[in-house]
């Protein structure tokens, strides 16, 4: 089952639902000329190997161009001109904040050109605690105090009167940058499963950017018609408030296929919907199945981005 609620102004329909199981994913539109999609700023040695892996890999999957400063940038190229490139060049940067990540001055001086752009354009900057808490980085306890301690001891040690000014300094913006990243709008990986989480992120991308699916039209032979007819339905709307649109049919025709497709091309287009899927299988014999699925279902709908 999938439900689409709350049409944005300017559409007749307020809520609508498809009669059907569907997966979830996002949609649609320019990426106004940028190169990248997504920049993602993280620490190699604490999750390069397993989250941001992942999650680099689910951005692919969703169609979400992503820049790897550690992949892309060759080996003698100045720093701060290809970060501030790729930056400029991606509509959003996720920032992947982990234990190590303030002992590193590449990573710092990526969260300043980041925040930097935020503030001179439309950049979405999306902070994730991964196994950090948001006051540690916003105050500099923990490991983000070890590692700004560690930076201002490089600094006293400088004999060099310019350069140590120049330490200063960026002391001065990294402190700065960190408790500004805190405080945004960010997501904390603590107590969640990673797969869960990284499907979250991902939709939140989707939604954000509208950024357009690989098409999975080869997969729907003969539904043209079908395909057509249920987007004009759900773009024409109607004179009711709610609007259910059933798909039946006998088994293996693609009622579920074409469900997702139509859910993969118009679910960002409202500001909440639901994919339940399998209900006949989590409903037989399994003693708190409908209870999951109603839960699951007002979780969804109240959620909004």
């Amino acid at each position: 089952m999938v439900v689409l609620s709350a049409l944005p102004e300017g559409s007749s329909s307020s809520s609508s639902s498809l009669g059907h199981n569907s997966p979830t994913r996002g949609h649609s539109s320019s990426t106004d000329g940028h190169r990248y999609d997504v920049f993602l700023s993280f620490r190699g040695v604490d999750t390069c190997h397993s989250f941001t892996d992942h999650l680099h890999q689910a951005l692919i999957d969703a169609n979400i161009t992503t820049f790897l400063d550690d992949e892309e940038i060759e080996t003698g190229e100045d720093l701060k001109l290809e970060l501030e490139t790729a930056i400029k060049a991606s509509r959003a940067s996720i920032i992947v904040l982990s234990k190590n990540y303030a002992f590193s001055t590449w990573c710092l001086d990526e969260l300043v050109l980041i925040l930097e752009q935020r503030m001179t354009s439309n950049h979405i900057v999306i902070p994730i605690f991964y196994h950090v808490e948001p006051t540690h980085v916003r105050k500099q306890q923990s490991s983000f105090g070890d590692a700004m301690a560690k930076h201002k001891q490089t600094m006293e040690a400088e004999t060099n009167a310019n350069k140590r000014s120049q330490w200063a300094q960026k002391l001065d913006r990294w402190n700065k940058a960190l408790k500004e990243v805190a405080n945004l709008k960010g997501n904390d990986v603590y107590g969640r499963l990673e797969t869960e989480f990284i499907e979250e992120i991902v939709k939140d991308i989707h939604r954000r950017l509208h950024v357009p699916l690989r098409s999975v039209w080869q997969q729907l032979i003969g539904m043209d018609y079908d395909i057509k007819f249920i987007t004009s339905w759900l773009k024409d709307g109607s004179s009711h408030m709610e609007d259910i649109l059933t798909i039946t049919g006998i088994g293996g025709i693609g009622k579920t296929s074409l469900a997702k497709h139509i859910y993969d091309l118009y679910w960002c287009k409202f500001s909440t919907s639901s994919c339940v899927e399998d209900i006949s299988w989590r409903c037989d014999g399994k003693f708190n199945g409908l209870l999951d699925i109603q839960t699951q279902l007002s979780d969804d709908i109240s959620k909004k981005v």
